[in-house]
């Protein structure tokens, strides 16, 4: 199986905006980056955050589903600290993560993101390159 396409748009020091159009494109290499993909942001897709050591993440709410299923995974990521937060699905085209990146709206982002200063309404592009200053070490 080939693996899925990765596209930079943005990096700072050691750590990138990576765009994809599945989250299941990320790995271990993705250890420093945020991820922007074209997935619903289910448990299975936090869980796979975690498991590659991202450091943000950004997909679609999927409409949300039954009890929300389409966010759960940004719950799982606020436990760990991670800023993550979901564009509504009338704004993207879910799969495509282009169309999430440069046309989708946030509709819901967990705590770790909204003390970033994400929220909704704000463009994923904006909320995508809060998440990677914040990565930035501080100066006094």
């Amino acid at each position: 199986m080939a693996k899925e396409e990765q596209k930079i748009v943005r990096q700072l020091g050691e750590s990138r905006i990576i765009v994809a159009d599945s989250a299941a494109a990320m790995d271990e290499s993705n250890c420093n980056d945020i991820l922007v993909v074209g997935s619903h942001c289910g448990i299975n897709v936090g869980e796979l955050a975690l498991h590659n050591g991202i450091r943000g993440l950004i997909g679609n709410d999927a409409g949300l589903g039954k009890n929300e299923a389409g966010i759960a995974g940004l719950k799982l990521l606020e436990k760990h600290g991670i800023p993550a937060a979901a564009v509504a699905c009338m704004s993207a085209k879910i799969g495509f993560g282009m169309s999430t990146y440069e046309q989708g709206r946030i509709s819901v982002a967990n705590e770790v993101a909204r003390k970033l200063g994400v929220s909704a309404g704000m463009s994923a592009k904006e909320a995508a390159d809060k998440m990677l200053e914040s990565l930035l070490p501080r100066t006094k």
